[in-house]
């Protein structure tokens, strides 16, 4: 059965010589030997009007040769022409295509009942069956365009174009997928091309900021339940930058390829923003800057996310570590000698105790979607494809299987996923460090001082647990491949 378009899995036969051409050959051949047999009967008779031109002096200037020699050399080139004809046809029509391999498609039903029969559903497809069954009804009117045009017996189905995308995204590779799925390789690459477009432009996966008041103080509310005691009662997000690996990019997608490359990860990468609510959803994320660009520089570039916390009311704000510029509405922890303090340093631990939800947030993003964790292959459009789809689709997990909540006040600061070779503090995704062109802008904010007084005059410390923690720990820490790292530009804590 002729199934799959699929260029890939052709196979050409080029030593047939069809016999319409073999008759060609053979009559062109006969044509030659007329043509010879012509030639020597011409000789022949030039001859003998040689033999008369020599007795007849008065015919002397006559020219009988020009004729006969114009004639010989049109037959040769009729001939050539003849055979180049023949050659063009013989390699135009002698790759005789195979019929294509009939592909078994993967009986989702019983894939199904397997999975959920071994526990495996949750893990292989990153969400709940019932999530998984709401996704395919959100993509199902996109992607059913893509069904209708499968050739074949049996159809590429909407539930096959997901499963191959959240399988890739999950950190799979796409050549692997269609011996699971049961498709050819281009049909396995244009099902992950499909997904990741119906993921991003799915309105009902839309990540937003908030555009009401209401909205604000619902977000606030959450961040004030996470902070003890609610000693931090103003925050309406937690923002962060976090550094991923991509290919070289090309001289002729970028102006500046060396922009692209950290020196610190020592490798290509890109910016990308982020702000999230207390249970880990994103309210914005984008690929906003090339990957040596430091998070002061690029927030600004984060389009709308500045613009929503400028125009945030008095007393509410964002909380961002030490490499943003200090606001009234964008907090970061103190640094160097300031932390001596006691008051300021208890403020580092409270801000740090909400800041840390955007961590969790990359941490549960790239330990779900494995994909994230290497280098992403591809065009610059192709890494913000992926990246996006997989916050988009972080988000609707959450929403629908519920926030995940994991750690205890104790150990808030841990990270239990698996963590990168070469992130700090086994992290398992690389977050924005500095460089040596880091430049921290001062900023005033009487909000943090009244935090800080308002700790100092209750006398309100760091939790022992913490300050016992703290003992163990240098100011400057290694990554797990040995990177040098400033604790106040990660998380302070």
């Amino acid at each position: 059965m002729v199934n799959d378009s699929d260029d890939d899995d052709d196979n050409y036969d080029i030593n047939i010589l069809p016999s319409s051409i073999a008759s060609s050959s053979s009559s062109s051949s006969s044509s030659s030997s007329s043509s010879s047999s012509s030639s020597s009967s011409s000789s022949s008779s030039s001859s003998s009007i040689s033999s008369s031109n020599v007795l007849d002096s008065d015919d002397s200037d006559v020219d009988i040769y020009t004729p006969v020699l114009s004639s010989r050399g049109e037959s040769m080139q009729q001939e050539i022409s003849d055979m180049q004809d023949l050659l063009f046809l013989h390699n135009t029509t002698s790759k005789i295509r195979n019929e294509r391999w009939d592909h078994q498609r993967l009986n989702w039903e019983e894939h199904v009942i397997q999975l959920q029969h071994e526990g495996k559903f949750n893990n292989e497809y990153r969400m709940t069956l019932s999530t998984h069954g709401k996704l395919v009804r959100i993509l199902d009117p996109i992607l059913q365009r893509r069904e209708d045009k499968t050739p074949g017996s049996e159809p590429i189905l909407v539930e096959h174009i997901i499963a191959i995308g959240l399988r890739v995204l999950a950190g799979g590779r796409t050549i692997d997928q269609r011996h699971i799925i049961g498709t050819s390789v281009s049909a396995a690459y244009n099902a992950v091309d499909d997904f990741l477009d119906a993921v991003n432009s799915a309105p009902q996966l839309d990540i937003h900021l908030p555009e009401t008041e209401e909205q604000w103080q619902r977000i606030k509310h959450g961040f004030t339940n996470k902070s003890s005691d609610g000693i931090i009662s103003g925050c309406c997000g937690a923002l962060d930058g976090f550094f991923q690996r991509t290919n070289k990019p090309s001289k002729e997608s970028v102006a500046n390829v060396l922009s692209y490359y950290s020196g610190h990860y020592e490798s290509y990468g890109v910016n990308c923003q982020a702000c999230v609510t207390s249970d880990l959803q994103f309210i914005y994320f984008g690929v906003v800057s090339p990957g040596s660009t430091n998070d002061n520089i690029s927030y600004p570039l984060a389009s709308g996310l500045k613009e929503a916390f400028d125009n945030l009311p008095l007393g509410m704000y964002g909380l961002a570590d030490a490499a943003y510029t200090l606001s009234e509405r964008i907090l970061i922890p103190y640094t160097g000698a300031d932390r001596l303090d006691p008051a300021q340093d208890a403020f580092n631990y409270y801000l740090s105790q909400l800041r840390i939800r955007v961590e969790m947030a990359f941490g549960r993003l790239v330990n779900k979607f494995r994909i994230l964790s290497g280098k992403i292959e591809g065009s610059l459009d192709r890494v913000t494809a992926i990246l996006t789809a997989c916050a988009r689709l972080h988000n609707f997990i959450i929403q629908e299987d519920g926030p995940f909540e994991v750690v205890s006040s104790e150990d808030m600061d841990s990270n239990t996923d698996a963590s990168s070779s070469i992130a700090p503090f086994g992290m398992n995704y690389l977050p924005v460090v500095p460089d040596d062109s880091f430049v921290s802008y001062s900023g005033v904010s009487h909000t943090r001082e009244a935090i800080v007084d308002y700790i100092r005059e209750n006398d309100i410390g760091r939790p022992l647990h913490n300050i016992e923690r703290k003992k163990r720990e240098e100011n400057m820490l290694l990554s797990v491949g040995g990177l040098e790292v400033d604790r106040e530009f990660i998380n302070p804590i």
